[in-house]
Formats: C-alpha cells, structure tokens, sequence
C-alpha cells in the first residue's frame, strides 16, 4: 500500500492502517509541516486513535461587525474565497465552543515508526496499489490525464504566526470588513495566527494593529514567521463532479483520495478523516486480501 503525502491526512491514514503495512511517499526533503492554519479539534477522536492525549478548552469566537449580519457573511466569504457564498462560519455576538487542542509536536509523533521515503515524486513509476492519495484534486486530476477536469477556484494568502508571551488562551476573531486586510485573528495557547487573503508587506504593522484588536501588547509578540498557502481557502465544485473523479479514480487506478484538498470539500475536518479511512479500509476488503495473497504490494 502506497500514501502520496506525509501531511496531517496522509500520517493519519499510515497510523490507522499500519498493520498493512503502507509506505509513505513525500516530495519534501522531510516533514512538510504543511499547516500553518488554525489547527483545533472538535472532538478527542483523532488523539484517542493516535493514542495521543489532547487538551480539552473553551474556544471563544467573535466578529468584528463591520455593516449587518447579512453583509459581514458575504464580505468575510468574498475575502476569504473570492466568491459571494453564504456558507462562511460568520455570526454575530460571542461563541463558547468545546475544543481539543494537540501537542506541537503532533506531526512528529505521527510520524514515528512510518515508513516514509522523501523526495519521492507520485508519477507513473510507482507501480504499487492500491494507493491513497492526499494529492489536491485538481494537481491528480492532472497527473492522471482526466478528461473532464472542471474549473476549480481556490485563494492562495499568507498566515503570520508568532508567539505571545504569557498567553495562554482560546480565540477566534473574525473580520469581514474588505479594507482590512486580515480575515481571521486567532490564539491557540501562546500562538498567535494571522490569516491573510491578500500577501501584505507590512507585516510589522499589521502585527501592531492585530495584537491592538485582542488587548495584547506588542511587546509581548516574539518569533513572528510568515507561512505562504497556496489553497488558503477552496471553494466546492459541483458535487456529482467531485464524487465522479473520486469514483473514476478508485475504479481505473485503483487510488483512493483522502483529505480536504484531495476530495475537494472545504469544511472537511481532520476529525472527519477517521470515518474516511475506515470507509476506505472497508473497500479495500477481499481485494486488498488477494493482491497480498498474490505478492503484490
């Protein structure tokens, strides 16, 4: 068994099936360390599956109210996307939510005892099947040659992270007004994340103006480092075309596609990953018990 990707998904599929044994292929020289968004569990479940204790908090999320309710959703959901949609998480008043919180070293902890070859490009050279790919799905769509690939749209941005001292802390701040540039300001313990539809340069303003709105004081903001994401934010396509190129793929190739940016759906979770590799585990079945009957990997 092959995985494409030694992302968040692709280390969480490794775990959940090692017994198959799966070799991880990643095209980075070592761990990606690939998210640098907002990175907060709904539930305990992806901990209980790792064996990994989590932290269990009060998540606190606001909106900075920029004109009504029904303009702050469809400005906050233009820069976020680039499109006028009405499904962003925006809400008026303050919102106390349960949320588990990983280790740091999350990723690393993932990552032992996996098989991982760096380096390793998914092309026509990797024989072994079946494959579980964490591919985004427009780049397989391509490598494979699909030939109903429809048109994605998807905002590329930037996020700031730094750290706060003595912070210890649960937040969300949402903000819709489009002549800020910041779209969500958030605090994850000590960690400060600032996401960003639009590449600024003045990123020491911006910091002094972000740690302004929460009530911290610049002073106290250290190891401020800026990430580049290339699918900030995706927006759906039509969902009989997604669920026809994850079905012509399983079906033709025998790759089975895992994650948010792999089966193209924004709101997926890491927690809804668990029910998906099980799904695909199943499906695998009496194949998967053949081809290793059969020696082939």
């Amino acid at each position: 068994m092959i995985i494409v990707g030694a992302g968040m998904a692709g280390l969480l599929a490794a775990n959940m099936l090692a017994r198959h044994k799966p070799t991880v292929l990643e095209i980075q020289p070592a761990l990606p360390h690939n998210h640098s968004a907002v990175l907060r569990f709904r539930s305990a479940l992806v901990g209980e599956v790792l064996g990994v204790p989590f932290r269990r908090v009060s998540m606190m999320k606001a909106v900075v109210p920029w004109a009504n309710p029904v303009s702050d959703a469809l400005s906050y959901s233009h820069k976020c996307t680039g499109q006028y949609l009405t499904d962003r998480s925006v809400t008026r008043g303050l919102v106390v939510e349960e949320r588990y919180i990983a280790p740091r070293d999350l990723i690393e902890q993932m990552a032992v005892g996996v098989n991982i070859e760096y380096q390793r490009v998914f092309d026509d050279s990797v024989r072994a099947r079946p494959v579980i790919s964490t591919l985004p799905m427009p780049v397989l769509m391509q490598l494979l040659n699909y030939p109903h690939i429809p048109e994605f749209h998807y905002v590329s941005g930037l996020n700031i992270k730094a750290t706060v001292k003595g912070a210890d802390a649960y937040c969300s701040l949402l903000i819709p007004d489009p002549e800020m540039p910041v779209s969500r300001i958030s605090l994850t313990g000590n960690e400060l994340i600032v996401e960003m539809p639009r590449v600024q340069d003045a990123v020491p303003d911006i910091m002094r103006w972000v740690t302004g709105l929460l009530g911290l004081a610049f002073k106290d903001i250290d190891n401020i480092t800026v990430y580049q994401q290339h699918y900030s934010k995706i927006v759906p396509i039509e969902n009989d075309a997604r669920k026809r190129f994850i079905a012509w793929a399983t079906d033709k190739h025998d790759i089975y596609s895992l994650g948010r940016y792999a089966t193209w759906r924004p709101g997926l979770l890491l927690d809804d990953l668990v029910k998906d590799i099980r799904m695909i585990e199943s499906w695998l079945g009496d194949s998967y018990a053949v081809r290793q009957a059969r020696g082939i990997r």
